[in-house]
């Protein structure tokens, strides 16, 4: 495969889950989950021209949440699920990773992404390292579990159930971060470990303020680097970007994302 072309495919789990994925570039790799298949891309694009192989999928249960779907799918539901269905994702992990020709990989996201990252890199040993941005590790579940609840609560009472039941799994998966201590899993990652963000994620100017509001994103990394930096993360900030920015801007970002996985021996 040569710089700039890609594949893009599906790959069939054992419990026949069909489910969508992209391989750009040669080299080693970084796997990012996405909710979008546009998201993510940009800085695909720019990691896999700096040497990288790498991929990105959808997650099952962001399978037509977000945009409409065609070949991904199958049997699924969401809200049979009573606990946080961490082996289902593993196992969909895996499966694309075997069928982009990956072994071990730097597991990677932004966002709502990073936050499935983060959640799931201690529990494959696969996941060597991890690269998240515009979102604040360690900085405590229980702010994030009462926010995803109170999204729940106010589709409900606006009656709009499907939307509702959307937020589901990220309450379990948010009720069970809340229960764990993170910081010695994150250390024990043997390789890269990366966290990214905007100065201005978060704040009144940032876009999606209205959305993100009290997050407060900049300020919840800021109040957690030092911790960070104790368990092994390189933290960047980009000065002047929100929370938009700190992905869109790919020829910013992606250089500096790069040097930080070439110094980290990735």
């Amino acid at each position: 495969m040569t710089k700039g072309e890609g594949i893009v495919a599906s790959t069939v789990t054992r419990d026949g889950f069909t489910l969508w994925y992209e391989v750009k570039g040669d080299g080693p790799a970084v796997i990012f989950p996405s909710r979008m298949r546009s998201e993510h891309s940009m800085l695909a694009e720019a990691l896999a021209a700096s040497g990288y192989r790498v991929v990105r999928y959808k997650p099952r249960q962001v399978v037509g949440v977000m945009e409409a779907e065609d070949e991904a799918g199958g049997s699924w539901e969401p809200r049979s699920w009573t606990r946080f269905p961490t082996e289902v994702e593993i196992a969909d992990l895996h499966a694309v990773a075997d069928a982009a020709s990956v072994g071990d990989f730097v597991l990677a996201g932004y966002s709502g992404m990073a936050a499935l990252a983060g959640f799931l890199v201690g529990a494959t040993k696969r996941a060597v390292g991890l690269m998240v941005g515009g979102f604040p590790l360690l900085s405590g579940a229980d702010y994030w579990l009462g926010y995803v609840e109170g999204a729940r609560a106010a589709l409900l009472q606006a009656g709009l159930r499907d939307k509702a039941d959307e937020h589901h799994l990220g309450i379990l998966m948010y009720r069970e971060w809340a229960a764990r201590d993170d910081a010695e899993m994150l250390a024990a990652l043997k390789g890269p470990k990366i966290l990214w963000y905007g100065s201005m994620d978060g704040e009144p100017s940032c876009r999606m303020y209205d959305y993100v509001g009290g997050r407060a994103i900049a300020r919840r990394v800021r109040d957690r680097s030092e911790q960070l930096r104790q368990a092994g993360f390189e933290v960047i900030e980009f000065e002047g970007l929100d929370h938009i920015a700190g992905l869109a801007e790919a020829p910013l970002v992606a250089p500096r994302l790069s040097a930080a996985l070439a110094a980290a021996e990735w």
